[in-house]
């Protein structure tokens, strides 16, 4: 397979992550609103989800779609992560990253959403070894979860069997293309990895 032919693939792949970043966002989001998690926490209903949704529309996309994806993935998944698989597994460093990134988002409600997402922001970027994989899919699920936002769908979405139907949709489309990308990705990633005690 010449270098071309590589490049348009790994490319059909990078743009899987914008419907997967969508998919996944969807069903986290109806998983922890089915689940009520927010009640547990009741702060994050009046004064935190206002705060972060306060810009109007075309802001929001501009800020939490195209410039906290970019800052976020450099950091915790080029920087933090990558420099992880230096001393520890990629699993290890997976964790230990999505962890970092769950506690930086400053609550309990998000911590539960940003921690399996940061798992699986770390696994794409691993897999590929391409920040753009990372970015799309977290820019996609951004921009979705901030469009929902100023949508009427409020009703439809409190309605239990249609939070079901729609997670086990959006849950079912996840893990065919995360099942493609595990098939189709290189068998092993190039990023340094060691186990954490190396032996010397």
């Amino acid at each position: 397979m010449s270098a071309g032919e590589k490049l348009k693939k790994l490319e059909k792949k990078i743009f899987l992550c914008l419907p997967l970043g969508v998919c996944l966002a969807l069903c986290l989001n109806l998983l922890v609103a089915l689940l009520k998690v927010d009640r547990l926490f009741p702060a994050y209903s009046t004064e935190i989800r206002p705060w972060l949704f306060r810009f109007p529309l075309g802001i929001g996309i501009v800020i939490y779609g195209i410039i906290t994806p970019v800052i976020e993935e450099l950091i915790f998944r080029f920087l933090f992560f990558r420099k992880l698989c230096v001393y520890v597994t990629a699993q290890a460093a997976g964790i230990a990253s999505a962890v970092i990134f769950g506690f930086y988002h400053g609550n309990a409600v998000q911590f539960i959403y940003a921690f399996i997402f940061g798992l699986l922001l770390a696994y794409v970027y691993w897999r590929f070894e391409n920040l753009l994989s990372a970015v799309f899919l977290h820019s996609a699920a951004n921009i979705y979860v901030y469009v929902l936002y100023f949508l009427p769908v409020g009703e439809i979405l409190n309605k239990t069997y249609v939070c079901i139907i729609l997670i086990l949709i959006s849950g079912l489309v996840s893990c065919l293309i995360l099942m493609y990308f595990y098939k189709t990705a290189a068998a092993r990633s190039t990023l340094p990895e060691k186990p954490f005690f190396p032996v010397r």
